[in-house]
């Protein structure tokens, strides 16, 4: 490893930053900057995919655009990814290693696999379903449960073959066919967008409306603050895709992985230092090496901050569209999406602009939901392979490729009857509601009061954050217990 003259001799020294990170502020400049937009579209993908085509238009559909401050406040998760990345890029660590080592037994690592294992075969379920409507919509029949299975092992078998790079573009061409048209239909509406605005900034708890608990009576029933947790799990980098996140950039060999040949076995030799010394001590110490590390960190910056913004604008589309198009119509009917018509109500999102682009409202449906579950295998198998690692010797030796092949054995053998549950009766939506309050929320909070814990005890002083960094990723843990408030209020 490259030493920084004059110190240590175990001192490392940080990559160069590639030219363009450099540069004087130009519009060429920032055009390439969107070339580092590549894990964030994964992350995207899996957002759009499980929340904004199932709960999105839903609650627009009863609460208007009262709830749209839960949009807002996703930037909190979002936040504590980049304090994990930050952490990690700097000091090549994994965050899974540590979390392990610093607790007794590796008790955090285990709740998290815990959460994992029992939650995420309901999100399989309720994939399966919605993939399977979906097709089963286009190809006008069908059994939706045996088409969203056969659909899952392709999926199944296709991450298993191939490569992270083809994930990455993959979903990045997911992203754009939903997203174009999810943003083309409310340009179409022509809304208020005077009345809509202040809502991303005003948190309210709407209640259901009468409509509602008249005529969906079993809707009605699921508490409105699960929901909202539900929803806000939808929206934010979880529990899963966080800890896939962090093994993607370093594939993508950004900070101090820049140009190591192994990022794995470096930040293996780097946790060994760790455990040998018990500190760090290989980080440089002098301000231009400081600069350098913090010019590192821009492509994840930049990555996060597109991710981000994508996932806001198209969730606010699917959820404005929802508000002006669904519940109660002019004929004094009511078009709302339940348990057995999820998305073939949703259709009229895109069939408002013109009837012959209903069908692309399909495809996009299957793209995104099938991107959901390719870029799901890959996000839940890495997130289980780096936090298990940490407590399992034996699982050190096993190769990743030869794990997810277990792993999604063991997803879709539980995920299939509960999909069958679904199939003959069991609340799809509550099943989605529950997982995504464990992975989206009350992980990510977890999580995060970890990474802030070991950013500010484990680097050295000169790498923590500063106290607007502690005060921001404090206040990004409470923003995401807002919602818990109103099972209180």
């Amino acid at each position: 490893m490259n030493r920084t003259a004059g110190h240590d001799e175990d001192t490392l020294q940080f990559p160069e930053p590639d030219a363009v990170l450099t540069e004087k502020p130009s519009l060429k400049k920032y055009l390439k900057y969107l070339l580092f937009f590549g894990p964030g579209a994964v992350v995207v993908s899996v957002t759009i995919g499980q929340g904004q085509l199932i709960l999105g238009p839903q609650m627009g559909a009863w609460a208007d655009f009262k709830l749209l401050w839960l949009i807002t406040i996703n930037i909190a998760s979002y936040i504590i990814a980049f304090v994990a990345c930050r952490f990690m890029l700097f000091s090549g660590l994994n965050i899974m290693d540590l979390l392990a080592l610093k607790t007794k037994k590796g008790w955090l690592n285990w709740l998290f696999i815990l959460i994992i294992f029992i939650f995420v075969p309901l999100f399989t379920a309720a994939i399966i379903t919605t993939l399977g409507q979906s097709i089963q919509w286009i190809i006008g029949g069908g059994n939706y449960l045996v088409i969203g299975t056969l659909f899952c092992l392709f999926a199944a078998i296709l991450a298993l073959v191939g490569r992270y790079r083809l994930v990455e573009y993959s979903q990045a061409f997911f992203v754009v066919v939903l997203g174009i048209g999810a943003i083309a239909s409310v340009i179409v509406i022509k809304p208020d967008l005077i009345n809509i605005l202040p809502h991303f900034f005003l948190v309210a708890n709407p209640g259901y409306p009468e409509w509602l608990t008249t005529n969906f009576p079993d809707e009605a029933a699921t508490p409105i603050p699960l929901l909202m947790l539900g929803y806000l799990g939808t929206l934010s980098i979880t529990l899963i895709t966080i800890p896939g996140y962090l093994a993607w950039i370093k594939i993508k060999r950004w900070g101090i992985f820049k140009d190591k040949a192994d990022p794995d076995a470096f930040s293996r030799s780097m946790f060994d230092v760790f455990k040998r010394k018990g500190k760090i001590t290989y980080l440089p110490r002098d301000e231009g090496e400081r600069k350098k590390a913090r010019t590192l960190l821009k492509p994840v910056l930049i990555d996060l901050g597109m991710a981000f913004l994508l996932v806001s604008i198209i969730s606010a589309a699917y959820m404005i569209a929802g508000a002006y198009l669904l519940g109660p119509q002019p004929d004094g009917t009511f078009r709302f999406p339940t348990n057995i018509n999820l998305l073939r109500e949703q259709g009229v999102i895109f069939s408002n602009m013109a009837p012959w682009l209903e069908p692309l409202y399909q495809i996009s449906v299957v793209f995104a939901l099938f991107g959901t579950v390719y870029a799901g295998f890959e996000a839940v198998s890495r997130m289980v392979y780096e936090t298990a690692r940490g407590v399992s010797r034996k699982l050190q030796e096993i190769p990743y490729k030869k794990f997810m092949g277990y792993f999604m054995l063991y997803i879709l053998f539980t995920g299939i009857p509960l999909a069958i549950m679904g199939y003959y009766g069991v609340s799809i939506l509550l099943m989605l509601s529950l997982t995504l309050l464990f992975i989206g929320v009350v992980g990510v909070i977890i999580y995060g009061i970890g990474v802030i814990y070991l950013s500010q005890t484990i680097l050295p002083e000169e790498y923590r954050l500063g106290k607007a960094g502690v005060a921001l990723s404090i206040i990004a843990i409470i923003l995401l217990c807002i919602p818990m408030l109103f099972f209180f209020i």
